[in-house]
């Protein structure tokens, strides 16, 4: 990641907290925690500290015009503007998100990656019963979950559009999970470029005489075999063709639209036809053959 800015968005039992110091300590830039930020205020008695406690203890969020000015204050501090960081518990909303991203670009900044560490509720139910000690039934974990959904959905959507947001395989063990955060940013550099949205596909497909679109995600192990092939072809074959990038979490329908059978999905386009998709892992040799195959015969 050049920037090493990233968001950390993910529900109770994946352990954003724990992922996010960690992977702050590894890149060597502060961890940036909201819920600490106040605690701290509260504890020192600052004006916004006081302004925020009653939200708190009410169990109510705090408002957003608080909080933004909490992460303005602490972003601006020169080891967060030199160094980068690593965000958790923010945004919380909509509003706050979009406050956000409006402030730090004005710096002429580039906009944050977001991180969300997607889990299954099942596991997460079993875990945060195990782990947490709180005497929980299942059934309010449940709704906490149900809860953070309904929070996290809306972020979603928005970094999403933005082709800002990567997807995690949450259900990965903890070292697993470090693993593939530390990468984060590196796994799909190279000639091909990402198309960010479905407006963007359906302007290529009508524009492009030959289009190759690999349909992919970043928590994906086969998706992380089938890229360097992908950019490959994209420099082989780039003055002949246009050849793409598509995160699949940020653009699900997709799939039900193509049909497509599972993920890496490499699809050709020739003058606005879909002509074949192939989906898993295949050789170089193979993509290129279909090049020809399809484009060149």
């Amino acid at each position: 990641m050049e920037t090493k800015q990233l968001i950390l968005l993910g529900p109770p039992g994946v352990g954003v907290s724990a992922q996010a110091k960690g992977l702050a300590e590894r890149w060597q830039v502060p961890h940036i925690s909201m819920a600490e930020l106040l605690d701290r205020a509260i504890a020192q008695g600052t004006e916004i500290g006081s302004e925020a406690r009653p939200y708190l203890e009410a169990g109510e969020l705090v408002p957003d015009a608080l909080v933004m000015k909490l992460i303005r204050r602490r972003l601006e501090q020169p080891d967060a503007m030199l160094e980068g960081w690593v965000l958790e518990g923010f945004p919380r909303t909509l509003a706050q998100a979009v406050a956000f991203d409006q402030w730090w670009t004005g710096f002429g900044q580039s906009a944050a990656t977001v991180a969300y560490l997607k889990g299954m509720p099942g596991l997460l139910i079993s875990r945060l019963a195990l782990g947490e000690g709180k005497g929980e039934s299942p059934g309010a974990i449940r709704r906490r979950l149900d809860s953070h959904q309904e929070e996290v959905a809306p972020l979603l959507e928005y970094y999403g559009q933005r082709s800002q947001l990567q997807t995690l395989n949450g259900n990965l063990s903890f070292a697993e999970l470090a693993r593939d955060l530390a990468q984060l940013g590196d796994e799909y550099p190279g000639a091909a470029r990402f198309i960010p949205d479905e407006a963007e596909l359906d302007s290529l497909i009508a524009q492009e005489p030959r289009l190759v679109v690999d349909c992919m995600a970043s928590w994906c192990g086969s998706c992380k075999q089938v890229a360097p092939l992908i950019d490959r072809l994209a420099e082989t074959y780039g003055d002949r063709l246009t050849v793409m990038k598509m995160d699949f979490d940020a653009n699900r329908q997709i799939s039900k639209r193509f049909r497509l059978q599972g993920i890496p999905a490499v699809m050709f386009f020739k003058e606005g036809e879909l002509l074949e998709i192939l989906v898993g892992v295949k050789s170089y040799a193979e993509y290129s053959a279909a090049v020809t195959r399809l484009f060149e015969a």
